[in-house]
């Protein structure tokens, strides 16, 4: 069964049955991904056709969403037997460094500094030379730290729905 993700500089095999059009009829089964980039490759020609894509394959596949087919072929004959999506995602060892925080997290960490800058100084607006500043009062701060908590602790629950205690410390 083909599979659904995929990190880019990966080895991976899998297999695909077609009895209806055999490889020892004359049949070759081709794969063909359309998304951020387009690929294409041939099973081996063995029951069930197999497919063993190299490291050095997927290495420069570009992250993201494809769709993809597999259709057998035999001389001016062509038959989709299957489709479905694959998700690359980027190869980590050539990937620029990146910050691997969710949205939610990142705006929990900066509303928290802000926190921590805005209680020692406990002044919510000043002026000077006629410039204006107002900061976000402490009971905003504080609602939208809870509202960003809740999506966070959502989208951990999205990851891991066991039931069990998220092993995360929201702070």
């Amino acid at each position: 069964m083909e599979p659904k993700q995929l990190h880019a500089g990966d080895s991976i095999t899998w297999s695909r049955d077609v009895p209806a059009c055999p490889a020892n009829a004359g049949w070759a089964l081709r794969y063909v991904l359309s998304g951020p980039g387009r690929e294409s490759f041939e099973a081996l020609g063995t029951a069930p056709f197999t497919v063993e894509l190299a490291a050095s394959v997927t290495a420069a596949w570009a992250p993201g969403l494809y769709r993809w087919v597999a259709r057998v072929e035999r001389g001016e004959q062509r038959r989709t037997v299957a489709s479905g999506t694959l998700e690359v995602l980027e190869n980590l060892e050539t990937a620029e460094p990146t910050d691997a925080r969710t949205h939610a997290q990142r705006m929990i960490d900066l509303i928290e500094a802000a926190l921590e800058k805005r209680i020692p100084k406990d002044q919510q607006s000043y002026e000077i030379d006629g410039m204006r500043l107002d900061r976000i009062p402490i009971e905003r701060l504080d609602a939208l730290r809870t509202k960003y908590r809740r999506e966070l602790q959502r989208l951990l629950s999205k990851r891991w729905p066991t039931g069990r205690p998220i092993k995360y410390v929201l702070r």
